[in-house]
């Protein structure tokens, strides 16, 4: 619960202030090709996985090119009729900013044509649109990873439960089977005890015989 306090927070105030998408430079095959970026306040491991989570579930699977995450043939209706390749790339944004990440998003028309704001400045806007909305998408999926493992921890807790009340429950029946067992052998004892003496007092009364 505290981590997803802490988590809300980061994004209600990173929602506010700085998490807006922006026109950037990206290195692509050692050449600079147009891109938009974004930093997202998730680690670069949750982002990551919330976008493949996000385009496999609409039916795309991503493919490691060069550094980036590639989604090819996407049609999205954020982005108008269309299809586009996309490339995305995930890294951490800074060695003291290590929960936030720096996503990095570009297009392209098809066999690596990558589009700028030079050249479909409107097409670029939506991009930009869109990936303003991810910060929402990675919080949504990192909520649900932690219900999931939440979901999972109570399960275990609850199976671990079962079992220690179900081995209660035959401690307790051997607690009360030991208990009568010592009930029983008490009163064995005591039977036992008064046939002992019996015995003695006939034994001694035999010997008393022997010396008259």
């Amino acid at each position: 619960m505290k981590k997803l306090f802490f988590v809300t927070i980061a994004v209600a105030i990173y929602g506010t202030s700085i998490a807006q998408s922006r026109l950037a430079t990206a290195e692509y095959q050692k050449t600079k090709q147009p891109g938009i970026e974004l930093d997202v306040p998730f680690p670069e491991k949750t982002v990551s996985k919330s976008i493949d989570d996000y385009f496999q579930k609409l039916g795309y699977k991503g493919k490691d090119t060069k550094g980036y995450l590639t989604y090819k043939g996407v049609r999205l209706p954020q982005l108008g009729p269309d299809i586009y390749d996309l490339y995305f790339k995930t890294d951490k944004k800074s060695r003291k900013e290590k929960d936030a990440t720096t996503v990095t998003l570009m297009i392209s028309s098809g066999y690596e044509k990558f589009i700028g704001d030079t050249t479909n400045a409107p097409l670029i806007d939506s991009v930009k649109n869109y990936l303003n909305g991810l910060t929402d998408r990675v919080a949504a999926y990192d909520l649900d990873q932690q219900i999931t493992e939440q979901d999972v921890a109570l399960k275990k807790a609850l199976k671990k439960l079962t079992n220690l009340t179900e081995t209660g429950q035959d401690l307790q029946k051997k607690k009360v089977k030991i208990e009568n067992d010592i009930a029983d052998n008490l009163k064995g004892q005591a039977s036992q005890k008064a046939e002992s003496e019996k015995q003695q007092q006939i034994l001694q009364t035999l010997r008393d015989k022997r010396k008259q």
